[in-house]
């Protein structure tokens, strides 16, 4: 019984015209679209979106979502509200858990802003850690990240359809063979 071999190639494109130039290339190809994903930033999905119909697209989240912000804010005045009936029973301890809190809630903001939303997204679809951490890397430069998964007889096409652009940057590939 053989095992059928599969290739992820991807790279990150500077603008949509180059992420568009791609996807055509690709189409060429007899590439299909649903074997290409968009990692793209939120405010960016349905520009994509609209530009490349063909291909999957996926959000990689920068910051907070409305519901989220919606989520803290409750959270905090709801601590504010215990903070100030314990600071009507014993103000020292009502001002100290308010500081507390207000301190706990900046630290994780900056910390969640900070991390690497990218790589941890790249990590859960099972491609190897030197790729994510290039591609993150590369993606504050860029407009979004490309990713194909082809078949081992389509890889050599595919492979110089993302080498024809030398806009792309941190161009990879990666056999997806299970193991």
């Amino acid at each position: 019984m053989s095992v059928p071999r599969y290739f992820t190639i991807g790279a990150v494109s500077p603008d949509l015209a180059s992420l568009k130039a791609l996807d055509e290339r690709l189409e060429d190809l007899g590439v299909p679209g649903d074997s290409h994903l968009i990692l793209i930033r939120r405010r960016d999905e349905a520009l994509a979106g609209v530009t490349l119909p063909g291909a999957r697209t996926a959000r990689v989240e920068s910051g907070l979502s409305r519901t989220q912000w919606f989520e803290l804010f409750s959270t905090y005045l709801g601590v504010t509200a215990v903070s100030v009936l314990m600071g009507a029973v014993h103000l020292p301890t009502g001002l100290a858990v308010q500081a507390v809190m207000t301190l706990a809630v900046l630290v994780g903001l900056i910390l969640y802003h900070r991390r690497p939303q990218l790589e941890k997204k790249i990590l859960r679809m099972g491609l190897p850690e030197r790729l994510a951490e290039e591609w993150q890397g590369a993606f504050p430069n860029g407009f979004a990240l490309s990713l194909v998964t082809v078949p081992a007889e389509r890889f050599d096409d595919a492979q110089e359809a993302f080498l024809e652009d030398p806009k792309l940057l941190a161009p990879q590939a990666v056999d997806r063979r299970p193991v």
